[in-house]
């Protein structure tokens, strides 16, 4: 087994904000439920069910890793980096070199906190990343860290392992080379991909990479002491107030009760809402989700002028509901998301194609039509959205026009999610969310490769998104940018409203770090008064 070497300290850089996966950071003041004095309950859609932090790609899996794991960095409660894993770090004067120096005495943790003879050194961050570049891995977060030094070559399998820009100077210094400046690549590494792998741990579970309790080691702040169908349980030992417990859990004991019941019945510590009614909880309000009319280009709506001639009207025609729970919205992208440290949509401004002479469009889209062809053309959008006023605004305007009425069809969410998931319709009012944090991956889902949401097919489009997976910084935002727009412009996506949403709070816990986008719930420095 591996053992750490002890290093003399250094200073350390600044903290930027981190980009693609994690967006809009709140530290906040949660009250902490659950089993246990000092226990913090999350309610997850998914019982974790992978913990190998280079894949890990849910938000129940991430979330359990961030918390599990730790890298060289980590964001604390004011949203500063700040050493995690690592002692100190340099930086070249180009900003290509990054040396790390790991803290001394540093091992993994088991199952339920036994103690490990295995020790946390440089290797196995080198191994983490050669993991992370295997074509075999998968990675998500291979796009993150593309201007590392051949990682593209080593990728693709045209050069060896050995030479990714990542390297070991003995136990306890770690090198990175970049191939070009990346101004947010300190803040990529507080990303799960980045947490250390040991490799003979890896290789002993022969394939079962946290897949299980037994092939799990923790390298964060928590350990894992429980892993069953009813939820994941981590644990730390007690210090002062801080919250020592983590569960990981789903709803299924009180489903019909509101977030704000659940926090007041101590069901959870916290909740995320999107009801909009009034509550004495502390609130975080932030968007994710653009409510949007796609229409089907396998359909009558192949035709570009037809979709451009319709969105014209149904965005002047469409008024935002008075529920409180949307705004008008601007762009497919949601406020708040970055890319390379940028903000994204203050770099890419406002995509909405310019005003057009919609009755002209339809005109020239008609010819050769008739008007059998709009016959089974309906309006589809999942019941209980609120939209269906704004819904009925549309399709009267569009009656008004141009003479055409659709049916609108509500159906369960259920199913609304498996038609169009299918291509079974041809216009929907649909939720497109972000939840992912990352703006390529709301686009990416506009082509064959991502999901081939509204049979979308423009090769500059499916190009210029190509080469922003390996481009950085302004260039990425570019190229971001371009495609949102080229997607707008040709109208398969229009959308209308923005769907506002919070995370209700009770009292008490102090020092979390939550992300919507991330998604990040961090309780590294959480405390429980």
């Amino acid at each position: 087994m591996k053992r750490s070497t002890n290093k003399q300290n250094l200073s350390h850089g600044p903290r930027r904000v981190l980009c693609a996966l994690l967006a809009a950071v709140f530290v906040l003041s949660l009250a902490g439920c659950g089993s246990g004095s000092a226990s913090f309950t999350w309610f997850v859609d998914t019982i974790p069910s992978n913990l190998d932090p280079q894949v890990a790609s849910t938000a129940s899996d991430v979330i359990a890793c961030e918390n599990l794991y730790s890298g060289l960095v980590r964001k604390d409660a004011s949203g500063k980096l700040v050493p995690a894993l690592a002692e100190h770090w340099e930086v070249s004067p180009d900003r290509r070199t990054y040396t790390f120096t790991l803290k001394s005495g540093l091992t993994y943790a088991a199952t339920k906190g036994a103690a490990t003879d295995y020790a946390i050194t440089a290797e196995d961050f080198v191994f983490a990343f050669r993991r992370m570049f295997r074509a075999d891995t998968a990675s998500p977060y291979a796009v993150e860290f593309s201007p590392i030094e051949n990682s593209a070559a080593v990728l693709a399998g045209q050069l060896p392992e050995t030479a990714l820009g990542v390297q070991a100077r003995g136990d306890a210094t770690l090198v990175f080379c970049l191939s070009e400046p990346d101004e947010n690549f300190l803040s990529k590494l507080t990303l799960p991909g980045a947490m250390p792998c040991d490799e003979d741990f890896f290789n002993s579970t022969r394939g079962t990479y946290g897949l299980s309790a037994a092939s799990t080691l923790s390298s964060g702040s928590f350990y894992l002491y429980n892993w069953t169908a009813s939820g994941l349980f981590l644990r730390r030992e007690p210090s002062g107030n801080r919250v020592d417990s983590l569960r990981l859990v789903q709803n299924t004991g009180a489903s019909g009760q509101s977030a704000a019941q659940l926090i007041a019945n101590e069901k959870c510590s916290a909740a995320l809402d999107e009801t909009g009614e009034a509550t004495s909880l502390q609130s975080i309000s932030y968007s994710d989700t653009a409510w949007s009319l796609l229409f089907n280009c396998n359909s009558v709506f192949g035709s570009t002028p037809l979709r451009q001639a319709l969105a014209e009207v149904a965005r002047t025609a469409a008024s935002t509901p008075d529920s409180g729970l949307f705004a008008p919205v601007t762009g497919l992208i949601p406020d708040g998301l970055t890319v390379d440290g940028i903000d994204y949509r203050d770099a890419a401004g406002d995509p909405t194609p310019a005003p057009v002479d919609a009755a002209s469009l339809y005109r020239e889209a008609r010819q050769g039509m008739s008007n059998s062809d709009f016959n089974n053309v309906t309006l589809l959008l999942p019941a209980g959205s609120g939209l269906t006023q704004a819904a009925e605004e549309i399709n009267g305007e569009w009656q008004k026009q141009f003479s055409l009425f659709f049916s609108l069809e509500e159906v369960e969410p259920e199913e609304f999610e498996k038609r169009l998931a299918e291509g079974n319709y041809t216009i929907a009012l649909a939720p497109i969310s972000a939840e992912s944090g990352s703006v390529y991956n709301v686009l990416a889902q506009f082509t064959a490769q991502g999901g081939g949401l509204t049979g979308y097919a423009n090769s500059l489009y499916a190009t210029q998104l190509a080469a922003s997976s390996t481009a950085t910084g302004s260039a990425r935002c570019s190229l971001l940018a371009d495609c949102e727009r080229q997607l707008l412009s040709d109208c398969a996506v229009v959308p209308l409203f923005s769907q506002q949403k919070r995370l209700l709070i009770a009292d008490g816990i102090q020092g979390l770090v939550f992300d919507p986008f991330g998604p990040v719930l961090d309780l590294t420095d959480t405390t429980q008064n």
